[in-house]
């Protein structure tokens, strides 16, 4: 097994690091053929029940995004809550864990704008319904469950750390939650 060293994937634009939790045939066509591009992140356990076992508070929110160009016009269901970001992929990588699981690392900078700079236009891109249900490990970094949909259906379930990077942290005990978590979780993938 190998660890992950943040220190890897930090840049000055970095402020977050998504990792992913992959299953071996990622990258197989079904046919055991290698594919590039292509990663099953989707998760098939019931992942779920082990993790609220071990942490009982979690916060679920429903959300509604659309995206136009580089923005992302975001809608909260419950709280009624309404911003517009930007993400941009800085860094990704794939990372053979063992024999049967692996992980993605994603690196963005996001970057949030006022609401009025999204436009008022019908040329949306796309149009994502999804639930977040995110289990605080550390004041930056929590486990997440994320289920998308697709006319009230449910199509994916994905699961992944996310750390929300800061200049000033720790970036070793940072590591060693992460670390932690993800020799702990990879096994129920």
């Amino acid at each position: 097994m190998s660890n992950i060293n943040l220190t890897d994937y930090i840049t000055d634009d970095v402020s977050i690091i998504e990792v992913f939790f992959c299953k071996d045939d990622a990258t197989k066509d079904g046919t055991g053929t290698a594919t590039s591009g292509a990663f099953n992140i989707k998760i098939s356990s019931d992942i779920e029940s082990i993790i609220e076992k071990k942490y009982k508070k979690y916060k679920g929110e429903k959300y509604k995004t659309y995206h136009h160009k580089d923005k992302v016009y975001t809608y909260e269901h419950t709280s009624d809550n309404q911003y517009v970001f930007s993400k941009i992929m800085m860094k990704s990588k794939y990372v053979k864990h063992n024999n049967k699981h692996n992980l993605f690392i994603l690196t963005s900078k996001i970057d949030k704008f006022p609401q009025y700079i999204f436009p008022c236009t019908n040329e949306i891109e796309n149009v994502s319904t999804y639930t977040i249900n995110e289990y605080k490990i550390a004041n930056r970094v929590s486990l997440m469950i994320r289920y998308d949909y697709e006319n009230n259906v449910e199509v994916a379930k994905t699961f992944y750390i996310e750390y929300r990077h800061s200049p000033n942290v720790e970036i070793d005990k940072i590591n060693e939650h992460i670390n932690n978590l993800v020799n702990t979780y990879i096994a129920y993938i």
